[in-house]
């Protein structure tokens, strides 16, 4: 196999755009690859990764070894099962990025970009310790039409509302499924839709199954408003502040998603969209399909692998190769931060943990990389950047105060 090829094909593998007869070729390839040539290609393949420790030695054959515990390894995917090995390799594909991210940044310490002098920093004063702040977890509300409201993680799975269309179900997954029982696209329906808004807290995130079973993901601070049937000729939500979709193929309806002042629309297709206030801008990502932004006369196409950013009070859609491990990262369990300033993460840091953030002054020439779980405790991230940067923290109940 030529370097070019293999190279293509790794970056695809890890970024979870591979097709499955490419799979198979790479796969079947890696099984009687020359052990010091694909030693080459895979530091090669992670050398984009500015400031990390060098990829080389045990660290490229630890990635190596858990790309063939992939189950489909020694079982070469098939047209036939075209659909399974997205789940796999979702799921491998997770492991593989965390395992390579923590190789390359080692979680045990972030890089700092801003070329100052490392220092150890000390310790959370002992009489400023935390409170007892959690990483967030499956909370959601769900508003219906008439007004009521159910909060989703302290009601029981199984029914938890109907609706003129159908059944609202929650199930022991932390989905809300939509079960759709109407087909009837009269004007009289469309006239009668009922919406109903599910809304994370901050400290919460919630999948959801829309009665076209197309799926959402919702991050934390964020909602999405829906019809609880889709009828007429198209689909369309308003979403704010961050989702990831796998929309339902359907030609003949059209799927929007309505954000701020711009509009996307797709046929079928994978993506996601960050488009939370205090970011000033709105970010389409696009994994799989094509999807049309439009914001007020402006119009753009994206291919997988793009974005778009439409900063907030522009009429510009800016159009580039998206960082799609970096877009992915809230939905895959992990903070990516490459090269970010204090704020935008701490931005980050309070919607997951619920905490409020505030600044001593501008911090603006700390600048961070690294990988770090969500599920990790606050404590411990926010040691990681005392440790490493020229900043500390108070916390004093569910308050962060960034300071010298």
């Amino acid at each position: 196999m030529q370097q070019a090829r293999l190279k293509r094909l790794l970056a695809e593998y890890f970024n979870n755009s591979i097709s499955s007869t490419d799979c198979e070729e790479l796969l079947t390839y890696l099984s009687s690859a020359d052990p010091v040539e694909l030693d080459e290609l895979i530091d090669i393949e992670f050398a984009a990764l500015d400031e990390g420790p060098e990829f080389k030695g045990q660290q490229s054959q630890d990635v190596l070894s858990r790309i063939k515990a992939d189950p489909r390894f020694n079982q070469p995917a098939h047209d036939d099962q075209e659909d399974k090995p997205k789940v796999i390799k979702f799921y491998q594909r997770r492991f593989v990025q965390v395992a390579a991210a923590i190789l390359v940044f080692f979680i045990a310490g972030l890089a700092v970009f801003n070329n100052r002098k490392a220092i150890t920093g000390s310790k959370l004063a002992k009489n400023n310790k935390p409170a007892a702040i959690v990483p967030g977890s499956n909370k959601a509300i769900l508003t219906v039409s008439d007004g009521k409201t159910i909060v989703l993680d302290a009601a029981a799975n199984g029914l938890v509302a109907r609706t003129g269309a159908g059944e609202v179900l929650k199930t022991q997954r932390g989905q809300l499924v939509y079960k759709d029982k109407a087909s009837n696209n009269s004007a009289a329906a469309v006239a009668n839709v009922e919406y109903n808004t599910l809304t994370t807290p901050r400290g919460g995130e919630y999948q959801l199954v829309l009665p076209d079973g197309t799926k959402v993901w919702l991050d934390a601070a964020s909602s999405i408003t829906y019809p609880v049937a889709f009828t007429g000729n198209s689909r369309r939500v308003k979403l704010t502040g961050q989702g990831y979709f796998e929309v339902a193929k359907n030609k003949e309806k059209p799927f929007y998603v309505d954000v701020n002042q711009s509009e996307i629309k797709v046929l079928g297709t994978h993506f996601n969209i960050s488009a939370y206030d205090d970011d000033g801008r709105n970010t389409t990502t696009l994994l799989e399909g094509s999807v049309e932004v439009t914001n007020n006369n402006k119009v753009a196409m994206l291919k997988p692998g793009q974005q778009a950013i439409i900063v907030k009070g522009s009429d510009n859609i800016a159009v580039s190769e998206a960082d799609i491990e970096g877009a992915m990262a809230w939905k895959n369990g992990y903070f990516i931060f490459n090269d970010d300033d204090i704020r935008g993460i701490m931005r980050k840091v309070s919607r997951w943990y619920d905490v409020d953030v505030d600044f001593q002054r501008d911090f603006s020439d700390q600048h961070f990389g690294g990988t770090f779980y969500r599920s990790k405790s606050i404590n411990e991230l926010l040691d990681h950047f005392q440790k490493v940067g020229n900043l500390h923290f108070k916390v004093s109940g569910r308050r962060i105060v960034v300071m010298d």
